[in-house]
């Protein structure tokens, strides 16, 4: 039921209330207007003008300012590769191919479904595994794992990192040869009890529709995890021993923002195992591929993630009674702080440090609808920028701007305890993704500048990322300091080399575009972070790509979470094919 109106706009006066005197002259009426719109300007100018856009000062706007040059970053030699579409190497096929009965299908989608329906949500909240009985599904998990998947435990030496962390590693023949390692987490973001109404088929029911399965994970991340074991039980079945060590690996926490309990103890578990540099190549979830990339098959690995950093930003006042208020409250000063960061953003910025500009120049070489204004900026811009063509695509969606700059989004805010009482502190939560020719550092001098100019104007006291106590800081503060751990942007996976080839060779043998033609692989950009941030150390190889269409899955992190069963049929091809592939390579490591 709609609410009642509670306009409070005044009636418009009756017509019928009027006389008209066909004979009486306009010139008072003109007159009187005129003194009217006087009136309204000398009274009101100010405001009219401040609600005006064209008329925004932009001497109050603090621009971002180039504090390191990111050139410096980079070998010139990496840049003038990245602004090029990679050499396409010929398609690489498997060995085998599973060709999946009917039944066999069948079997398959009841065991992704059995997955979802085991609740492992993870919070950011959570205590240990053995005290939070939060966690007691992870264990649930475990054993399912265990009990549908027999002859894989049975063959892999099966570890439990950090209680909850899942490592299966399936000794390969040669020790000389570095591992293949594939990664899953099995935890997902928690569905809120009070959305339950909301869902089409309960969150976790892994409802069968013969189209979809539904509920929290049957997309994010569960169907990439239990291919991976359907994919290497098939082998096993079939015979297949293992040359190259074959890793799998699963954490525990990659949805929770501040734990490292999984994958944070796993990868360091393995440096000391095999070694800085001791794998072949990593593969986690990610993207995957589009049949209509600017008119052409593309297959979109992301090779590449911006960097991640969270603030907690903590203004400290007098309080006291709201009869007697300041010019501005705690939370008035903070709001001063959200729009200065919002309103003074990191430039947009679009050069080969960023996969996305390789991906464009792929579609520049192999795409007959990239649009004009697009191959004209490519061939007349660069080539260490495009302004241009970067400013173009931050204003055709959000998704798009997102690709290119450092973001901010200010996420959580609290402060005040009484409609009477002044606030004493107010806290507030940013997160920013960090583009790939900034920095932490960077970052960090951008809002050092906003925030300073802030408190001086409100006499506070600032203190920038010092790490402070509260009691440290005095009645009348603001305090900006990192929260978590921050992640300078990503290494560059390489496009180029006998592991790209075996990479981008088997996508374009197991997936290929419509009717046969030819699957462009290129390297794209992730805006996101996932667990593989953990393995940086252990291989330049590192590939963030599901194997399925990226239209597979819809509505990650909210009500009505679903993913394509014939989506998830192409994730068990793509593993089944890679782990052939990979065990039978013997070019460079």
């Amino acid at each position: 039921m709609s609410e009642k109106s509670t306009s409070t706009s005044l009636p418009l006066p009756s017509i019928g209330s009027y006389k008209i005197h066909k004979k009486s002259s306009n010139k008072p009426k003109i007159f009187l207007g005129i003194l009217f719109i006087l009136a309204t300007l000398v009274n009101f100018g100010p405001s009219l003008k401040s609600i005006n856009p064209l008329n925004k000062n932009d001497n109050d706007l603090i621009s971002f300012e180039e504090t390191e040059n990111w050139l410096n970053k980079f070998d010139f030699e990496d840049l003038q590769d990245w602004s090029k579409c990679p050499k396409q190497p010929k398609p690489l096929f498997p060995n085998s191919t599973w060709n999946l009965t009917e039944e066999e299908k069948k079997k398959l989608v009841a065991t992704y479904s059995k997955a979802v329906q085991i609740p492992t949500q993870s919070f950011d909240d959570n205590g240990e595994p053995n005290e939070d009985p939060r966690w007691e599904p992870f264990f649930d998990f475990q054993n399912w794992l265990k009990d549908t998947f027999p002859l894989a435990h049975e063959t892999a030496k099966i570890e439990y990192i950090n209680t909850l962390g899942i490592l299966a590693t399936f000794e390969g023949s040669d020790p000389s040869l570095k591992p293949l390692l594939l990664m899953a987490h099995y935890d997902v973001v928690p569905a809120p009890k009070d959305t339950y109404d909301r869902w089409t088929h309960p969150p976790f029911s892994g409802y069968n529709d013969g189209t979809y399965i539904w509920g929290r994970g049957a997309g994010d991340d569960k169907p990439l995890l239990v291919a991976q074991w359907e994919s290497i039980t098939n082998l096993l079945e079939n015979g297949f021993k293992p040359r190259r060590t074959i890793i799998l690996s699963h954490g525990n926490d990659e949805e929770e923002v501040f734990a490292r309990r999984g994958q944070g103890h796993i990868a360091p578990f393995l440096e000391k195992r095999y070694g800085k540099d001791g794998l072949l190549m990593v593969i986690d979830e990610g993207s995957g591929t589009v049949d209509d990339f600017y008119g052409a098959p593309f297959a979109i690995p992301g090779m590449g993630e911006k960097g991640y950093m969270d603030i907690i930003i903590s203004v400290g006042t007098a309080g006291g009674h709201s009869s007697v208020p300041p010019k501005h409250s705690g939370i008035g000063i903070t709001s001063e702080v959200v729009l200065a960061l919002e309103n003074n953003p990191f430039p947009t910025k679009l050069t080969p440090a960023s996969p996305f500009l390789t991906s464009l120049q792929c579609a520049f070489a192999h795409s007959p609808d990239l649009p004009k204004k697009y191959s004209k900026l490519l061939s007349s811009e660069g080539p260490n920028s495009y302004p241009e063509l970067a400013n173009i695509i931050s204003q055709e969606s959000l998704s798009r701007k997102a690709l290119v700059g450092t973001t901010t989004a200010v996420d959580v805010i609290n402060g005040g305890s009484k409609v009477n009482s002044l606030p004493e502190q107010v806290n507030t939560l940013v997160n920013f993704r960090i583009d790939f020719t900034e920095s932490i550092n960077s970052t960090k001098n951008h809002i050092n500048k906003l925030a300073n100019k802030i408190a001086k104007e409100n006499n506070l006291n600032y203190f920038g990322f010092e790490n402070k106590e509260k009691e440290e800081l005095g009645g009348k503060y603001l305090s900006i300091d990192i929260m978590g751990l921050s992640l300078e942007p990503a290494p560059r996976t390489p496009a180029h080399g006998g592991v790209w080839d075996l990479f981008a060779g088997t996508v374009k043998a197991v997936i290929p575009g419509p009717n046969g033609e030819e699957r462009i692989v290129t390297p794209f950009a992730s805006t996101g972070n996932t667990d593989c941030k953990m393995y940086y150390n252990l291989t330049k190889n590192i590939y963030r790509f599901m194997g399925s269409s990226a239209s597979s899955g819809f509505a990650a992190h909210t009500v009505d979470e679903k993913f394509a069963i014939e989506g998830y049929f192409q994730i068990i091809k793509w593993v089944h094919a890679i782990i052939q592939n990979a065990d039978a390579y013997s070019g460079e490591e």
